[in-house]
């Protein structure tokens, strides 16, 4: 547990023992109720601040966990502890089931999706009413908990177990892989990470959570009718999650204090409650505009500033090539005259327009190859079909001997394809070191190497806190540290200048010597092309035009034609 987590910890402990102590029955049952609405609020932190998903029925999954116990208790003499479990687990496997079909939608799409679904539910199972209300059979809190103080302390026991568990979670390479996906699904799979996969888990961590916040109503209120889980309170307790910052537990504690507090004052002023989703929808409407993270993400980030060193702590480097220490046997194999990466014939067309015209071209093991052209000639597109992004049209890509044109970028990927985007993916709420971890997928490169070799900063360093070109360095380094047999790198170079960059050129010219690792370099510096490249591709209007060593194609009276006019 860090320093922080301690501190914030025993201040939560010493802020419940004195609400029980001290608080009376209708501060007790209102503070209660703002425990429970928390515990639901961090689901959405779950989905939402970590995996990016925009769910509105959270609502409904804590109707799904508060059914269950509600059930439980009409058919069964289980305590409310036993029944709790199953809570969880319910909601968690619809949560599995409404998350396949939302496998492919994303933002507004996805927030529709789970709004039908809400209303669904809402209309055939909630509309029922909840197994025991007709009967009047009430669901008992745990004996030990029978209290008003009592049952608010066992409360805050649940809010902080959730919050121990999210928080663990989400440092773990978890809710790393869930950042991951939340700041781009593209740059996850060229990891080898399965998007669908990262996407599950955060539905169902987040459906069980929810769960467990309808039981603890249930035992607070006795019963429950479906009014309490209609669409409307998902989107109240999602706009409310945006303006706190539900991610952060003092910003799920915040949600539940003002989602409580807000509709009792409007009470007491005589004003329609109804006001207080909107206030919290526009709330959470600034909320977004400013970033991300809510109130309590931004409160953290004024911390973080304070505390920021100016500078970075300097590595001591003990060589001036600290890949080169390792042994060459660590290649992937001891062929170096072999071809890596093989396009015959590969086309793609978009409508009408020829991106790729029957583009054909090797890379062998240990190379350095140039993709050049100019704005429009292909680049892009040519490097989202070998890495799978651009669906397969014609023609044949082998890897390392393997036919890969049908292929998803995961398994590519996890074939030993890696490649770096022209905008940077990385995900600015992990640090250096977490990021390399995830995308180091088992490889004997250790990661305190890495970042020697690219002179980043030390491990522990947010990514928030790096300027625009050490990301670039930081992302061609999470290519480089899974060992690929090939990586792409697609202008790697861009945004940095001065003697960085001449350092950076430096590190990428030692890779394929000290490594063995072919690489794919787009770059539109041609003085750089021509000083690292064994060879150069030159596409032009989807078409290769030349191929060879540097010193010729870039005299090639075709090249510079196509570069600067068929007049020169």
């Amino acid at each position: 547990m860090r320093r922080g987590d301690a501190i914030s910890a025993l201040g939560y402990v010493a802020l419940v023992a004195i609400v029980a102590t001290l608080a009376g029955s209708f501060w007790l049952f209102l503070l209660t109720s703002a425990l429970i609405t928390a515990v639901i609020a961090m689901s959405v932190g779950v989905i939402y601040d970590n995996a990016g998903q925009l769910s509105l029925c959270q609502m409904t999954f804590a109707g799904i966990g508060a059914w269950t116990v509600g059930w439980l208790n009409l058919k069964t003499d289980l305590p409310f502890l036993a029944m709790l479990p199953a809570a969880a687990l319910a909601p968690m496997v619809v949560g599995i089931i409404i998350g396949l079909p939302a496998l492919r939608l994303r933002g507004q799409s996805l927030a529709v999706f789970t709004l039908i679904f809400s209303s669904a539910f809402a209309r055939v199972v909630f509309a029922d009413g909840f197994p025991g209300l007709i009967e009047g059979n009430r669901v008992a809190p745990p004996s030990f908990a029978d209290g008003e103080a009592s049952y608010f302390l066992f409360c805050s026991v649940v809010l902080g177990l959730v919050g121990v568990v999210v928080t663990m979670l989400r440092r773990a390479r978890i809710g790393r892989w869930w950042l991951s996906v939340r700041r781009s699904e593209r740059a996850t799979a060229s990891m080898g990470r399965s998007v669908a996969l990262t996407k599950l888990t955060a539905f169902a961590v987040s459906a069980a959570i929810a769960g467990i916040g309808g039981a603890l109503l249930v035992a607070l209120n006795g019963i429950v009718s479906g009014s309490s889980f209609q669409p409307i309170e998902s989107m109240t307790i999602l706009t409310s999650a945006l303006m706190f910052g539900a991610g952060n537990f003092e910003g799920a504690i915040l949600t539940g204090l003002v989602g409580r507090l807000i509709p009792n004052l409007l009470s007491d002023l005589g004003l329609p409650q109804d006001i207080a989703p909107l206030i919290f929808a526009v709330g959470g409407v600034i909320a977004l505009s400013k970033g991300e993270g809510g109130l309590s993400g931004a409160g953290r980030a004024a911390l973080a500033g304070r505390r920021k060193s100016t500078t970075f702590a300097s590595l001591d480097i003990a060589a001036a090539n600290p890949l080169a220490a390792m042994e060459h046997k660590s290649a992937k194999t001891s062929d170096t005259d072999g071809v890596v990466l093989s396009v015959t014939g590969a086309s793609v067309n978009y409508g009408a327009v020829r991106a790729l015209d029957d583009v054909t071209f090797s890379i062998g093991r240990g190379q350095l190859v140039g993709l050049i052209g100019p704005n429009g000639a292909g680049k892009s597109t040519l490097v989202d079909l070998i890495t799978g992004f651009v669906p397969h049209q014609s023609g044949r890509i082998e890897l390392s001997g393997t036919d890969i044109s049908t292929l998803t970028p995961r398994a590519r990927a996890r074939l030993g394809l890696r490649r770096s985007f022209q905008q940077g993916h990385t995900p600015q709420d992990l640090t250096v070191g977490g990021y390399l971890d995830l995308a180091r997928n088992g490889s004997s490169i250790e990661i305190d190497t890495a970042i020697a070799h690219f002179s980043l900063p030390p491990a522990g360093t947010s990514i928030a806190s790096l300027d625009v070109g050490s990301r670039r360095i930081l992302e061609v380094c999470g290519t480089i540290i899974s060992h690929p047999d090939l990586v792409l790198l697609d202008e790697p170079a861009a945004g940095l200048a001065g003697h960085e960059r001449e350092r950076f050129v430096a590190d990428l010219a030692r890779i394929p010597e000290t490594m063995g690792i072919s690489v794919l370099l787009i770059e539109h510096d041609l003085d750089v092309v021509a000083s690292l490249c064994d060879s150069v591709i030159v596409l032009d209007f989807g078409v290769v035009i030349a191929d060879g060593p540097p010193e010729h194609v870039l005299s090639d009276g075709v090249v510079v034609a196509a570069y600067l006019g068929a007049g020169v």
